[in-house]
């Protein structure tokens, strides 16, 4: 089932929709701005564990995904709505503005996905390497010294070692699932690699041993 704005009349250039289903809106995904899934009541959460509203709280005011939603028609009211910007409102498209402020959120950072995508797979085509560079991110397939991220789901690959030894950020991919929802570059260090620690362990028993 496919959602669409063609009931509105200049809804195409106007509108900003929010939806925790990015699929069902084809048509018009310049418009939309993806967001996480909101349980309160339990009628709409009865695959996801408790809800909101039978854990008798509700989230944070200042970082939940409603608060974090809020921020960004925010600021996206204000970009648009400038006055000093010269151009009639009638002219006016919320959605490069849209676009402009996603690009911000990983702009200057440079990633390389160490064996996140199947192997018979053309990296470009996946929808992590797709949401990265929407961020504003720049996605390559080697390493090389102006690389400042490396995304892996565990740390003994080649490329994650190289990471670790280079001093660069080594992080899951959900840390770029995090940014897309949050609209903020979120804290490297919240998204650890699973076997960082066990590999950093190894080393050190390799480097007594050789004492």
């Amino acid at each position: 089932h496919q959602k669409g704005l063609d009931v509105v009349p200049g809804a195409d250039s106007l509108a900003v929709v929010l939806d925790d289903t990015e699929y069902v809106w084809q048509k018009h995904k310049e418009n939309l701005i993806l967001m996480e899934r909101y349980h309160y009541f339990a009628a709409s959460c009865r695959h996801s564990g408790q809800s909101l509203s039978e854990l008798m709280q509700d989230e944070r005011e200042s970082d939940g995904a409603l608060a974090t939603i809020l921020d960004v028609l925010k600021r996206i009211h204000t970009i648009f709505f400038d006055l000093g910007v010269g151009t009639a409102l009638s002219s006016r498209d919320v959605r490069p503005v849209i676009k402009r402020m996603r690009q911000e959120v990983l702009q200057g950072c440079k990633l390389v996905f160490s064996r996140v995508f199947p192997s018979d797979c053309r990296p470009q085509h996946q929808i992590m390497w797709k949401m990265a560079e929407q961020l504003g991110a720049v996605c390559c397939s080697e390493v090389d010294p102006s690389v400042t991220h490396v995304v892996a789901v565990h740390a003994g690959t080649e490329k994650a070692r190289w990471a670790v030894k280079h001093k660069k950020f080594l992080l899951h991919p959900r840390w770029i699932e995090a940014c897309n929802y949050r609209w903020h570059r979120q804290p490297e260090e919240d998204f650890p690699v699973p076997g960082l620690k066990e590999d950093k362990g190894k080393e050190k028993v390799a480097e007594i041993a050789h004492l």
